[in-house]
């Protein structure tokens, strides 16, 4: 009879709910919740941008992040930028090729600054075999490498697409990880975002006294290129610091 198989139907559809949430809720509990992105005004941004942030395959930082549209500071040939003293700032040129990479890539820097130890730092560059001392030394310096790690990481999670798209950040630093190095820089960055991590001891260390770290201008006749560099802590920003930004 019809209310027979009802009552038949209501216990299965609980255990599909209940197994559910045993498959879902472990990755729930770890996840931290994309940042709430505001524009320069302090007004929330939706639309794509947003969506990025849903998309992330990555841990990211908490709290608000502010994404201004158009030139960066005294750059204005770069298509994505940063400041070290205002992590959470992060600026795209409007003219950028591909913004998605360029708002990942920025975003590995804001995470670099406020999640990540020195332990992580130093696992990353033992990954990449990276041997010269400093985290912003080196033409191709560490910090950019990881912060293209980061924007691969977070549009493809860690299996590592094929070689033909490696180069979807189309960045200046050339950042072509083996599996294994894209699995493991995947490993750090996500090990480095859980909420259960960062309640651990130590806490975050933001690496000290950063040096000006700067990309080749590139050539007029092409488009600006992503992954911007750290902007010199001593450059004035062009907008006041809102009291209310931050975790």
């Amino acid at each position: 009879m019809a209310w027979q198989r009802d009552r038949l139907r209501a216990p299965l559809a609980l255990l599909a709910v209940a197994v559910a949430a045993l498959v879902i809720a472990p990755w729930a509990a770890s996840a931290r919740p994309a940042p709430r992105l505001i524009d320069k005004h302090g007004r929330q941004i939706h639309g794509k941008p947003a969506r990025w942030l849903q998309q992330s395959r990555m841990p990211m930082v908490g709290g608000r992040v502010r994404l201004i549209v158009g030139g960066c500071p005294h750059q204005p040939t770069f298509a994505g930028c940063v400041y070290a003293r205002r992590p959470r700032w992060l600026y795209l040129n409007e003219g950028a090729y591909n913004p998605k990479s360029i708002v990942y890539h920025e975003l590995g820097h804001t995470f670099d600054f406020e999640l990540l130890r020195r332990s992580d730092r130093k696992k990353f560059k033992r990954v990449m075999h990276l041997k010269r001392p400093g985290w912003f030394a080196g033409k191709g310096p560490p910090s950019e490498l990881f912060a293209e790690a980061y924007a691969l990481c977070s549009r493809f999670g860690m299996k590592r697409p094929p070689a033909s798209k490696l180069d979807w950040t189309h960045s200046l630093y050339h950042y072509r990880p083996s599996k294994r190095q894209h699995k493991a820089s995947c490993a750090i960055i996500k090990s480095a975002g859980a909420p259960k991590r960062q309640r651990a001891k130590p806490k975050p260390q933001p690496p000290a006294n950063p040096p000006p770290v700067f990309e080749e201008d590139p050539p007029p006749s092409k488009p600006a290129q992503p992954g911007g560099g750290v902007l010199p802590p001593g450059l004035p920003s062009p907008l006041p610091l809102p009291p209310t930004l931050g975790i």
